[in-house]
């Protein structure tokens, strides 16, 4: 009776996901495509700008360079100004304000750092996107339940996020004036500006 109800679900999954492939708008399939894109890259990079490391076995083979201006480029492809923030001094770079890992709320740094991985990162299920003339949201949920919503709008050179609210439990509630006070709301940028 469990396989029977399994591959019940699993069959209307495949055909709920099949007709949101079919029925997507331009703008919605560009949003998926950016956030899959998005998704594709490692924390070694996107998070930690070390590009080109190897690994086998779980140990480096090769090591990765450190290099912060690629890293403000590449976050450049999914971002919208506003929601990089550009560090200068020793450790200049780019960064995402004290949102830190905004992809994978929760995870902590050393279960994303390949070196320290035990797991692999959680695969994320992207609803489709609601769009409103030139912004979107969107919905991203991971099978344990944590999930984010990503705010974007359309910009000259395409879509891109300028806002992301991710959380770690399973009680996202739409009304996030209600949700603000509490604390299982892990990230949140830009940094809300503070009121007068």
């Amino acid at each position: 009776m469990k396989k029977l109800l399994m591959a019940l679900m699993l069959l209307i999954f495949a055909n709920s996901y099949t007709a949101q492939a079919e029925t997507m708008t331009p703008d919605q399939t560009a949003i998926v495509t950016l956030l899959k894109k998005m998704y594709a890259i490692d924390p070694d990079e996107f998070d930690y700008a070390t590009f080109g490391a190897k690994y086998k076995n779980g140990d480096e083979v090769v090591a990765g360079k450190y290099d912060p201006p690629r890293q403000c480029r590449l976050l450049a492809e999914f971002l919208s100004k506003e929601a990089i923030i550009k560090e200068k001094g020793i450790n200049s770079g780019c960064m995402t304000g004290d949102a830190g890992n905004f992809r994978y709320p929760g995870i902590d740094d050393e279960d994303l750092a390949p070196l320290t991985r035990l797991e692999p990162l959680p695969k994320p299920h992207i609803n489709t996107p609601v769009i409103q003339g030139d912004k979107a949201k969107v919905y991203v949920i991971f099978k344990d339940g944590r999930n984010v919503f990503y705010y974007l709008k359309n910009l000259p050179e395409g879509w891109r996020i300028y806002k992301v609210e991710s959380r770690t439990t399973e009680n996202w509630r739409s009304d996030i004036k209600e949700v603000r006070e509490r604390d299982d709301i892990v990230n949140v940028f830009p940094p809300e500006k503070p009121s007068k």
